[in-house]
């Protein structure tokens, strides 16, 4: 990342057309504060800040080649507050109108998901969107085909990942698809991370009524 080259989970790919689409769509009483947890190479902070949004962006990983994109755009840079922490440890404590966790999530515990992720709605008191893509399902293998578990880490399955979803956002609108995730070794081309990734936007639009949360499941691609 530092040299400015690609990772394994193609932390360089553009931002998705869905998601430049969300921000169009957003109305204008949306708090202009973003959240970026785990911003990787940076492209959802950019994207953020050329939407407009202040943007608060979250991650253990160097920040150098995020502050490598913003420097030559001196408006952009401006809106943007990098913070090389882990993202568990990131204390929320505004109304943001956008927060996202791209590609991050499966990292922690599911306690730490769970609260994170509580933390954001309790702070939720207006106009709200947040976009997350989770891995669940998730199987790692070595050179020799050996499973590999990261200790720690959540391990959901699709099932339980929607529970917490319905728990966590109840009173959102909340929209869920699922597609098949692989990623290969750059010089062997053997897949070692296999996945099915949840694409969750939830969308508080004003006070509801409890148990109103609505889980959409899209087809598998």
């Amino acid at each position: 990342m530092r040299n400015d080259q690609n990772t394994g989970e193609n932390l360089r790919s553009p931002v998705s057309a869905r998601f430049l689409a969300l921000l169009d769509s957003l109305p204008a009483d949306t708090p202009r504060r973003a959240l970026d947890l785990g911003y990787g190479a940076g492209a959802y902070t950019v994207a953020l800040a050329q939407a407009g949004f202040t943007v608060v962006a979250v991650d253990q990983a160097p920040a150098e080649p995020l502050l490598h994109r913003l420097s030559p755009h001196e408006d952009l840079a401006k809106r943007v507050t990098v913070e090389e922490l882990l993202i568990e440890q990131y204390p929320i404590q505004e109304d943001f109108g956008v927060v996202v966790a791209k590609d991050v999530l499966h990292y922690l515990s599911q306690h730490d998901t769970e609260s994170l992720l509580t933390r954001a709605v309790q702070r939720s008191c207006s106009v709200n969107l947040h976009y997350l893509e989770v891995f669940t399902a998730i199987s790692r293998t070595d050179a020799r085909g050996n499973q590999i578990h990261i200790e720690g880490e959540a391990r959901y399955t699709p099932e339980s990942f929607s529970r917490v979803l319905e728990r966590i956002y109840e009173g959102w609108h909340v929209t869920l698809r699922w597609d098949d995730h692989t990623e290969q070794d750059i010089r062997s081309r053997r897949t070692y991370f296999e996945a099915t990734r949840a694409t969750v936007v939830a969308v508080r639009r004003c006070p509801a009524p409890s148990g109103t949360t609505a889980l959409g499941r899209g087809e598998t691609e």
